[in-house]
């Protein structure tokens, strides 16, 4: 089983340096040899015979172009051949119809660079060809503990660099402190909710960081291109993204993980994110919420994970008798049933069919709906993270 721990690092003022030219010289590497595979396909399509390189070939031609370029000396060279290798995967996607012609890289892009031999850790160091003194660390986890390293990635974000260590574990048994199995319901007005009534709050981070980000831009926007004061600016706006896109994440991983040790077995709803954003006035709540990676998250941290038909009518169904109701709106917030008078939260009553029809179709049938005390709403409160509880008057607990 292969497993991702991603650090943060903190390179002296020498190795920083050098991890620029490692960027730039990957960076030079795939723009000079998309050109000369480009300018090659051309000429040989004019003469009727369309003819590329390949991997093998362009690895004999850097080479020589290194005899050229001495300073791609000073990087690793199975970094510039793993360049190489992306090319070339691009270029076979391409001619496949999987995926456009590949683009020349920029500055501007993301920076990073592929280690795919000699990755090493030690407690606080992390040792990778052309810098064999380790660069210094920082995690809760101890990297020299997980074994064989099989490759890594260095990137840089606004002003951090990090590394993500591939390793190779023995598959683990995830466990659950309950054997009780939830359905989630996700939703915008709150974040989610559960099948036995508590409700998540929607953070909107988005909305907490927007004012500085619009003023941010502005900033941006008076900077004349190409000077300092505007590489400095971009720096500032990459630092504010940075942080919102560090406090969901942290969100996400608190609540995912909460889950996970609550319950046995987690239902979701196979969500069309992609065509749910074609909403103008919904797209930004949506992707702010990050529904999708959330529920990747459920799927690799639960015990049991089980996805229902996105088609499922969860929302207009009465989860006590079964009655449907099509003429729902997305604005009634409460559900009520003509058959049996059940009069109950929208997103409860779907997040119980949700629940109900994940069970069906992994075989277990749909026990009676019976809430029970289970250790999500300690983790909760442990983790600063707000919720309501539906089966009782509503509340707020902050860690």
């Amino acid at each position: 089983m292969i497993k991702t721990l991603k650090v943060r690092l903190y390179p002296n003022e020498k190795q920083k340096i050098l991890l620029e030219k490692h960027f730039g010289a990957c960076r030079f590497v795939w723009n000079y040899f998309l050109e000369l595979r480009t300018a090659l396909l051309r000429e040989s399509k004019a003469k009727g015979k369309p003819q590329g390189l390949n991997y093998f070939e362009t690895c004999k031609l850097l080479t020589e172009l290194k005899k050229e370029k001495q300073w791609l000396y000073e990087v690793s060279n199975p970094s510039l051949q793993q360049v190489l290798r992306k090319l070339d995967n691009a270029f076979t996607a391409f001619f496949r119809k999987n995926a456009g012609y590949p683009k020349f890289k920029s500055k501007k892009d993301n920076q990073y660079f592929v280690v795919p031999t000699g990755v090493k850790a030690t407690r606080r160091k992390i040792i990778i060809p052309k810098f064999l003194e380790g660069i210094r660390y920082r995690d809760k986890t101890d990297a020299s503990t997980l074994g064989k390293i099989k490759q890594a990635v260095i990137t840089k974000v606004a002003d951090r660099y990090f590394a993500s260590l591939y390793y190779e574990a023995p598959d683990s048994e995830k466990k659950a402190d309950t054997e009780f199995a939830v359905g989630v319901d996700r939703g915008i007005s709150r974040f989610a909710v559960l099948s036995d009534g508590i409700a998540i709050e929607n953070p909107r981070f988005l909305q907490s960081f927007e004012r500085k980000l619009r003023r941010e831009h502005r900033r941006l926007s008076r900077k004349l291109r190409g000077s300092k004061n505007r590489a400095k600016q971009r720096l500032r706006l990459a630092k504010v993204y940075l942080k919102l896109s560090d406090s969901r994440s942290d969100f996400l991983h608190k609540l995912s993980g909460a889950i996970a040790k609550s319950y046995s077995t987690v239902v979701l709803e196979d969500l069309n994110i992609q065509g749910m954003v074609h909403n103008t006035r919904l797209a930004k709540h949506i992707l702010d919420a990050s529904w999708g990676a959330f529920g990747r998250m459920l799927e690799y941290k639960a015990v049991n994970t089980v996805k229902i038909g996105r088609f499922e009518p969860s929302s207009k169904t009465c989860s006590d008798c079964g009655w449907y109701n099509p003429s729902l709106k997305l604005s009634d917030r409460i559900f009520r049933c003509k058959e049996c008078g059940l009069i109950i939260d929208r997103d409860l009553n779907a997040s119980i069919n949700v629940r109900n029809i994940g069970l069906i179709k992994v075989g277990w049938g749909t026990p009676e709906f019976t809430p029970v005390e289970t250790p999500l709403a300690g983790y909760l409160s442990r983790r600063g993270i707000s919720y309501v509880s539906l089966k009782q008057e509503p509340q707020s607990l902050q860690g």
